[in-house]
């Protein structure tokens, strides 16, 4: 058996493109991509719309979007957001997809690590992830405010 159909996997899906807007399109999960067609019949011809590579895939989560059930795959190319039409559907696609996640390098842990925030100025965000950095932003300082808020009675020691 090939190491393609291992991890086969194959189905409708809708992608958020750069522009913020959501595409439909029919997935195909390989070892070492996902790739996207319009449709079934495109994958056929092998007309296809794009194609993540899961080679540099480091993780792949749950993400709360405005359009049915969302997750995210991230890879060194970028971060793709992504919606099925059930949670159920998106389980399946997300443990499939783990089964693709490589650490990059493990860390060395007996070397000292000085760690270092990269300045706000310097993270740049494709259009189609401001939305989604905006949304976690404004949840993070809500979930603060929560707990600044939250009388000391209330803390369980």
């Amino acid at each position: 058996m090939t190491p393609d159909l291992l991890n086969f996997k194959k189905g409708w899906m809708s992608l958020l493109d750069e522009r913020g807007e959501w595409k439909k399109h029919w997935f195909v999960l390989t070892d070492s991509s996902l790739r996207y067609y319009r449709d079934s019949n495109a994958e056929e011809a092998d007309d296809l719309d794009g194609e993540i590579d899961l080679i540099s895939c480091s993780d792949v989560t749950e993400y709360q979007v405005q359009r049915n059930y969302g997750f995210q795959i991230n890879t060194r190319e970028g971060v793709f957001t992504l919606s099925a039409m059930t949670s159920g559907i998106r389980r399946n696609w997300i443990e499939a997809l783990k089964k693709n996640v490589r650490p990059a390098t493990a860390p060395d842990v007996t070397k000292k690590h000085s760690w270092k925030q990269t300045p706000a100025a310097e993270v740049r965000l494709s259009d189609s992830n401001k939305e989604n950095a905006f949304r976690d932003a404004q949840s993070r300082k809500s979930s603060a405010r929560v707990e600044e808020e939250r009388p000391e009675s209330d803390i369980i020691m």
